[in-house]
């Protein structure tokens, strides 16, 4: 696997992204930490968030850069969610909930569910737009979203999404003075989604 997204100097909004990703994670830790005693499964449920979190961002930034999403990753964040909330679920039950972290495996059907609502409209928009409007990449980014946030999260994320999105495209064709043929990426604003999502379930 070749990470390679970083040949070019950065660019603001990639600094901006970054800053703000690490401000993020060092709050969620702390609040975890402040709310929760440390304990091994704490720290090693933090272990993951990170791992998590920053396979995010790298998705989000090559996303920005290229207008690619990286199979092998976005495929292994896909399996590695499964396996968590299908284990969470058979050890524990339906209603277990890992205190650490809240909201974030609570349900883990409900991520189930979610992941499979929102594949199925991802999937469902790729083939009437005949991949014009969205790629099987998004499919792929779209079940990982639903894996972290659930079925209840879902229209809340999907707010945050699109207007988020909507902004950006709204600034770049103001700066590119047009509309036609504006290719915006979507993975960085759907992950800025499950950021917000999850901050907010705290």
């Amino acid at each position: 696997m070749k990470f390679q997204i970083f040949k070019e100097k950065l660019k603001i909004e990639e600094i901006i992204s970054i800053t703000v990703f690490i401000l993020v994670q060092l709050f969620a830790s702390f609040k975890v930490l402040l709310n929760s005693t440390c304990s091994f499964k704490t720290v090693f449920i933090l272990l993951i968030l990170l791992l998590i979190f920053t396979l995010l961002l790298f998705l989000a930034l090559k996303d920005f850069k290229t207008m690619e999403v990286d199979q092998k990753v976005s495929l292994y964040l896909i399996i590695t969610l499964l396996l968590l909330n299908v284990s969470f679920f058979l050890v524990k039950g339906s209603t277990w909930g890992l205190e650490v972290t809240r909201n974030y495996f609570y349900l883990p059907y409900e991520n189930l569910i979610g992941a499979i609502i929102l594949g199925l409209i991802f999937q469902l928009i790729v083939v009437i737009t005949k991949e014009k409007g969205l790629g099987q990449g998004d499919v792929r980014i779209a079940i990982i979203c639903g894996l972290l946030i659930g079925s209840s999260n879902l229209i809340l994320w999907l707010y945050i999404t699109i207007f988020t999105a909507l902004i950006y495209g709204l600034i770049l064709a103001y700066k590119k003075k047009r509309f036609k043929g504006l290719k915006i990426p979507f993975v960085p604003f759907m992950v800025l989604g499950i950021i917000v999502v999850l901050l907010l379930s705290l």
